[in-house]
């Protein structure tokens, strides 16, 4: 047979043959398991029992404090929260800050927002805030570490007060 007559490779086939060894055996292509319709019915059907048992209030009640239907207001208090968290500059901080105790008179237990109140103007409001960060750095860490050090440092660097120094000062030492 000479080369005129011999069936011509594409250029796929070609390439196939340069990306692997000749000595290797074809793969076969891993096929992945789907699940049948029968886990997604059963899926659905247990959180269709969690809506109508009402016992998705009390799972939202345990993540978020007043958000549920527990606490007049929980709808509020989230916009809330989230309008403190997306405030960027001092003067929103401390205006949303203001309007959050305003309306549910003490700060949340959440590291967010109480990193947040280490930018509020009153001093006092700040030290509150390290004492309740201080607390839960036993059970969680700060999700921008590096941002709150920051903000601790600029703290005990300027604040001219030796109990939100001192406060600065062990949360620091505890982060770094």
């Amino acid at each position: 047979m000479s080369d005129d007559e011999r069936p011509r490779k594409s250029w796929r086939e070609i390439d196939k043959q340069k990306d692997r060894s000749q000595h290797r055996k074809e793969e076969k292509p891993v096929v992945e398991k789907k699940r049948g319709p029968g886990s997604q019915k059963s899926y659905r059907s247990q959180l269709d029992r969690l809506f109508e048992t009402g016992k998705i209030a009390d799972l939202v009640a345990q993540r978020a404090p007043g958000a549920a239907g527990g606490e007049p207001g929980g709808e509020n208090r989230i916009k809330m929260l989230g309008a403190i968290k997306r405030a960027m500059d001092r003067e929103s901080i401390t205006r949303e800050l203001d309007a959050y105790l305003a309306k549910f008179g003490e700060l949340p237990d959440e590291l967010e927002i109480l990193e947040k109140a280490l930018d509020h103007r009153k001093l006092s409001l700040q030290v509150d805030a390290m004492r309740r960060i201080d607390a839960l750095l036993d059970r969680e860490q700060p999700k921008r570490k590096r941002t709150m050090v920051g903000q601790l440092k600029l703290i005990r660097d300027v604040s001219g007060d030796d109990e939100a120094e001192g406060l600065a000062k062990k949360l620091l030492g505890r982060l770094e």
